[in-house]
């Protein structure tokens, strides 16, 4: 099903749209946007990958990366 949408956008991404093919810019957007959407999918499937295939000190300094990142996050 599709729905409606309204959206304020920058001139130069307007240029952009219309440089595309298409028929009309739902069109043109609606195809943008599902192939953005495709690569952000594989983006997390290939992080999923690497989790799932990186080996024992791959984990450990995974870890530490992310405990570090996140104590950094919250100390001020």
């Amino acid at each position: 099903m599709k729905a409606k949408l309204s959206a304020t956008v920058e001139e130069p991404l307007i240029e952009f749209l219309d440089s595309l093919p298409g028929n009309t810019r739902s069109e043109k957007l609606e195809v943008v946007l599902t192939r953005y959407k495709m690569l952000q999918e594989e983006l997390e499937l290939r992080e999923q990958l690497a989790v799932y295939y990186e080996d024992e000190d791959e984990r450990r300094e995974r870890e530490a990366w992310e405990l570090t990142v996140a104590e950094a996050m919250w100390s001020e």
